[in-house]
């Protein structure tokens, strides 16, 4: 698997609780009037599918940082940090051209 976050895998993760969520109405076991733990049971399958979802980023997240995804992002937020320095002193510069 590579280091970039969007990749297939991760991508297709992430889009099995989202599929899940899409389909609820055109679930036979869901979409009827019936009670799963004495809820609605469109109500606990959406419940489901969130915390599908909760675990879904959870397993991206970790795959991406396990393979080499945090020092990508702190080669990222570095050169933001800098990008941003070089943004600061560059309008410091043009305010002091400004009151001289």
């Amino acid at each position: 698997m590579s280091t970039t976050l969007a990749s297939p895998k991760r991508l297709t993760i992430a889009s099995v609780p989202i599929v899940g969520m899409i389909i609820t109405p055109f679930l036979p076991f869901v979409s009827t009037p019936t009670l799963w733990l004495g809820l609605p049971s469109a109500i606990v399958w959406m419940g489901l599918m969130i915390v599908a979802t909760i675990v879904a980023l959870q397993i991206i997240e970790r795959t991406y940082l396990r393979e080499g995804g945090a020092e990508l992002d702190r080669l990222e937020a570095e050169q933001s940090g800098l990008a941003g320095a070089a943004t600061t002193n560059g309008a410091a510069t043009i305010t002091e051209r400004e009151a001289h």
